[in-house]
């Protein structure tokens, strides 16, 4: 079974998902989103409390 890529999540992967000023960012970006499971992702605490 091949490694997933290990991948950081920062804050703005979280909200270019959502930002339409940059419609083409944001496609990207969900699209991303639709592959998530091929990575083995992570963020940090720092960005949990900044989203919340």
């Amino acid at each position: 079974m091949p490694t997933k890529l290990r991948i950081y999540l920062d804050t703005s992967v979280f909200s270019a998902y959502f930002d339409a000023r940059l419609p083409e960012r944001m496609e990207e970006t969900q699209a991303f989103w639709a592959k998530i499971k091929e990575f083995e992702a992570s963020t940090s605490e720092l960005a949990r409390n900044e989203i919340n």
